[in-house]
C-alpha cells in the first residue's frame, strides 16, 4: 500500500476512534451509537480492503473485549498495614493490588511489587512508620477479597485498590 494512502487511512481511523470515545450528555461512558459504529466499519472496510489485517482485526478486538470482560482471570495481593506518623495512627489499613489475565506466579510478583512501590511512596510522603500486619494473595477480584476480610474483622479499613496491569 502506498505510504500516502496508509497515512490518510490512519488519519481517518484516528478521527473515527476519537468520535467513539466522546462521552454522552448524561453518562461518563463513551457513546455507542449504532449508526456511527456501522459507518465506521463501512469506511474502514473501504479504506483497508487491500490490507489483510484491517477490519477483521477490529471486529475481533470488539468481540474479545465483550467476552473477556466476562471471563477474566484476576489475581489479588493484599497487605494489612499499621501506619504511623507524628499526627496519625491508622491501624489495620488494607492495601490491595489487582492484576487481570495473568494468573501465575509472575502475576503475583507484579502485584506484590506494585504494593511495595505504593508503600515506599506512603513512607516518603506521609508516614514515618509502616508495619506489615498480614499479607494475603489469592485468585479473584480485590473487591470480593476485601468484603471477605471485612466480614471476618470489621476494624479493617480500605486504603486503596491498585491496578497492577
Amino acid at each position: 500500500m502506498h505510504p500516502l494512502i496508509r497515512f490518510a487511512a490512519f488519519l481517518v481511523f484516528l478521527g473515527l476512534a476519537a468520535l467513539s470515545v466522546l462521552a454522552g450528555p448524561e453518562t461518563s461512558r463513551p457513546v455507542q451509537a449504532s449508526f456511527v459504529h456501522q459507518w465506521q466499519i463501512k469506511t474502514l472496510n473501504n479504506l483497508l480492503q487491500n490490507s489483510s489485517s484491517g477490519l477483521s482485526f477490529v471486529k475481533k478486538s470488539n468481540e474479545e473485549t465483550l467476552t473477556s470482560s466476562v471471563m477474566v482471570g484476576r489475581i489479588c495481593s493484599c497487605q494489612i498495614l499499621n501506619l504511623e506518623s507524628s499526627n496519625y495512627d491508622h491501624r489495620f489499613m488494607v492495601l490491595l493490588a489487582e492484576k487481570s489475565n495473568d494468573v501465575s506466579e509472575a502475576g503475583f510478583k507484579k502485584t506484590r511489587n506494585r504494593i511495595q512501590k505504593e508503600k515506599r511512596r506512603l513512607k516518603l510522603l506521609f508516614y514515618d512508620k509502616i508495619k506489615l500486619v498480614a499479607e494475603i494473595q489469592a485468585k479473584g477480584s480485590c473487591k470480593s477479597m476485601y468484603f471477605r476480610l471485612h466480614s471476618t474483622d470489621s476494624n479493617l479499613q480500605l486504603y486503596e485498590i491498585l491496578n497492577a496491569d
